[in-house]
C-alpha cells in the first residue's frame, strides 16, 4: 500500500467517526447552554421561543470550535481501535508500513481539523457572538446591571474601527467614566481619545475633560478638550449588555483589548494568557490525533463506549493541566506562553513517547 493510498484509507475511516464526534460533543455542550436559555424563557417577561432559536443558531459556531478537537480525539481512538481489532494495523506493519507512518496519516488529519478550528475561531465565532449579543439585547426584557466596571466594546464605521474601554459605566445615569478610545483606520492605530466623563445627551455621546492623541507619521499631535461630540452609535442600553468572555473573542480582538488595558495601566495578564490558549486549543486536535494512535492500539478498545470513555479521560487530563497552568500565568507565576501552551506540550511529549514505544 502506497503512502497516498494509506492516507486516503485512514482519512475515510476517520471522517465518518469525526462527524459522529462533532454531533456528540456539540450536543453535550448545547445541553449545558440550554439551561441558560430555558431560564430566559421561564422568567417573568421572558424571551420568545423564536429568539431562543436564533440564540442557539448564533451560539453554534462557538460550540463547534470546542467540539472539533474533542471529536478528532474520539474519531482517532475509534478508527485505530477498529483497524487494530480487524488485524489491519498488523497487516500494514507486516507489509513494511511503520506505526510512525500510520501516526503521520492520523496526525495530518488532525492538523486539518486544527486549521478548521482556528479559521472558525477567528472568522466565524466573533461575528456569530456579536449577532448573539444583538439578539439578546432586543429579545431580553430583563434589566441588566445598572453599573458595570471595565467594559470593552467595538464600534465599526466604514474603514474606522474604534475600541472603547470604560472604567465605570452607569446605565441609569447614561454616563461613562474613565474612557479610553483606540481608533484604527485600515488596521493602523491613528488616534487615541481619553476622557474623564462621557455623557449621553440628545441621542449622542459627549466626551468631557479629555485629551486626544493623533498619530501622523513620526509625530504625535496632542489636543486638550473640554467637550467633544463623538460618533458612537451605541445607546446606553446596548452598552449595558453583559460583556463577552475572552474565550468568545478572536485573537485580534483580544490583542486590541490588551493594548487598551496596558495603555490604561490595567493588568492584562489574564488576556495575554487567553491569546496563547486560544492558539493552543486548535493545535490540540492534531496532538489528540497523535496520542490516539498508540492508545487506540490497546486490545478491546474499538467499542464506541470504550472509545468515548477514553476520550473523556484524555480530555479530563488536558483540562486539568489547563486549570493549573492558566491561573499560574494570569497571576504572573508562569510565563504566558508557557501557561497557554504547556497542556499541548504535555500532549505532544506523551504522544510521541507512546508512538515510539509502540513502534519497537
Amino acid at each position: 500500500m502506497t503512502g497516498r493510498l494509506l492516507d486516503r484509507y485512514i482519512w475515510r475511516q476517520l471522517s465518518e467517526l469525526f462527524v459522529f464526534g462533532v454531533g456528540l460533543f456539540t450536543l453535550l455542550l448545547l445541553v449545558n447552554h440550554l439551561f441558560f436559555l430555558v431560564r430566559l424563557v421561564l422568567q417573568p417577561g421572558g424571551v420568545r421561543l423564536l429568539v431562543v432559536l436564533q440564540l442557539l443558531i448564533y451560539k453554534l459556531p462557538y460550540l463547534l470550535a470546542y467540539s472539533f478537537p474533542m471529536a478528532m480525539l474520539l474519531a482517532a481512538l475509534l478508527a485505530i481501535g477498529r483497524l487494530s481489532d480487524g488485524q489491519e494495523i498488523t497487516a500494514m506493519r507486516t507489509s513494511g508500513i511503520s506505526l510512525g507512518r500510520i501516526a503521520l496519516s492520523v496526525t495530518t488529519a488532525g492538523i486539518l481539523v486544527s486549521a478548521m478550528t482556528l479559521a472558525l475561531n477567528e472568522g466565524v465565532v466573533p461575528y456569530a457572538e456579536n449577532r448573539y449579543q444583538e439578539v439578546l439585547i432586543t429579545g431580553l426584557r430583563e434589566r441588566f446591571a445598572s453599573e458595570q466596571r471595565d467594559v470593552l466594546f467595538r464600534d465599526v464605521q466604514e474603514d474606522v474601527e474604534s475600541v472603547y474601554f470604560v472604567r465605570r459605566f452607569h446605565r441609569d445615569q447614561q454616563r461613562m467614566e474613565g474612557v479610553v478610545v483606540n481608533q484604527f483606520e485600515r488596521g493602523v492605530l491613528n488616534r487615541v481619545v481619553e476622557a474623564e466623563v462621557a455623557q449621553y445627551t440628545d441621542g449622542a455621546w459627549v466626551f468631557r475633560d479629555g485629551t486626544m492623541y493623533v498619530f501622523t507619521g513620526e509625530t504625535t499631535v496632542v489636543t486638550q478638550f473640554a467637550r467633544l461630540r463623538v460618533g458612537l452609535q451605541r445607546t446606553p442600553e446596548q452598552i449595558a449588555v453583559p460583556q463577552r468572555d475572552p474565550s468568545e473573542m478572536s485573537v485580534r480582538e483580544l490583542r486590541q483589548y490588551i493594548s487598551v488595558l496596558q495603555r490604561s495601566g490595567e493588568n492584562a495578564a489574564r488576556y495575554i494568557v487567553q491569546v496563547q490558549f486560544k492558539l493552543a486549543i486548535p493545535m490540540s486536535a492534531a496532538l489528540f490525533a497523535l496520542l490516539a494512535v498508540p492508545v487506540g492500539l490497546r486490545p478491546h478498545r474499538s467499542g464506541t463506549s470504550i472509545g468515548v470513555g477514553l476520550a473523556f479521560l484524555v480530555l479530563l487530563g488536558y483540562y486539568v493541566i489547563s486549570a493549573v497552568t492558566l491561573p499560574l500565568g494570569e497571576n504572573g507565576r508562569l510565563h504566558p506562553i508557557a501557561a497557554g501552551w504547556l497542556p499541548d506540550v504535555v500532549l505532544a511529549a506523551v504522544g510521541l513517547a507512546l508512538v515510539r514505544r509502540a513502534d519497537r
